[in-house]
C-alpha cells in the first residue's frame, strides 16, 4: 500500500496532493505546537504504510538554492542532546534524484521561530543544510515517519521578508508536487523490525 505525506501547511499539502495518485496527504499544522499535538493525537498512519514529513524549509548556509530538495539523513531538535537519524533517507534520495529535482542530503534542524540572519548563520556553522519547525516533533509519533523530505524556499541571501518570496515559493510547491509523484508508488519497507524507521545517534555522530 501507499504511503502518507505529512505536511505541515496547507499549501504544501495541496501541492503534495497534485502529484500524489494512490498515497494519503495528511495536513499536520504549522510549528512545534501543533507538530507535537499531532504526533500525540489521534492519526495514527496505518502500520503497514509509512508517512514521509513533506514541506518547505530554510537553506541554512550557501549550498541549497530555492527548489532544492534536502533529504534528512538526520533530524536535530532545540537543545536535543542526541539528533535522531532516519533510515530511510537514501531510499528516499536515489527516488527523488531519478524523478529530477536536484537533491541533497544531510543534517535538517528544527526551530522554534523561523531562522532568520544570525540565527542562521549559527546553524549553519552545525553542519545542518536546511532549518524547518516541525519535523523533529513529529518523529514523536508512533509509528514515527520514515523519512524527512524539505524543498528549500529561502535562502540566506533570499529570506522570507523579500519581495522574489512568492516566486521562489511558487517553485518550491512546484517542486513538493514532483516528489509526491516520484514517491507515491513507494514501496515502504514497514515491518517490525524498522516500522519506526528511526535511530538515535550518540552524541558526536556515533551509532
Amino acid at each position: 500500500m501507499s504511503i502518507e505525506f505529512w505536511c505541515p501547511l496547507r499549501l504544501e499539502s495541496v501541492a503534495a496532493r497534485r502529484g500524489a495518485r494512490t498515497a494519503g496527504v495528511v495536513r499536520t499544522g504549522m510549528g512545534p505546537r501543533r507538530s507535537a499535538a499531532f504526533a500525540a493525537g489521534g492519526h495514527r498512519v496505518a502500520r503497514h504504510r509509512g508517512a514521509v514529513v513533506l514541506g518547505l524549509g530554510g537553506a541554512l548556509g550557501g549550498g541549497p538554492m530555492p527548489g532544492d530538495v534536502v533529504v534528512a539523513d538526520e533530524v536535530r531538535g532545540p537543545g536535543a542532546p542526541r539528533p535522531v537519524r532516519v533510515r530511510e533517507a537514501a531510499a528516499i534520495e536515489s527516488l527523488i534524484r531519478d524523478a529530477g529535482p536536484e537533491v541533497l542530503r544531510g543534517p535538517v534542524v528544527s526551530v522554534a521561530r523561523p531562522a532568520r540572519g544570525e540565527t542562521r548563520r549559527t546553524l549553519s556553522g552545525t553542519g545542518a543544510l536546511v532549518a524547518d519547525m516541525e519535523s523533529w516533533w513529529l518523529l514523536a509519533a508512533d509509528p514515527a515517519p520514515l523519512a524527512v523530505v524539505r524543498v528549500v524556499s529561502d535562502t540566506p541571501s533570499a529570506e522570507l521578508a523579500s519581495l522574489s518570496l512568492p516566486w521562489r515559493v511558487r517553485r518550491a510547491l512546484a517542486v513538493i508536487s514532483r516528489i509526491a509523484a516520484a514517491l507515491d508508488s513507494w514501496e515502504t519497507p514497514v515491518g517490525p523490525d524498522i516500522r519506526r524507521g528511526l535511530e538515535t545517534t550518540a552524541p558526536g555522530g556515533g551509532s
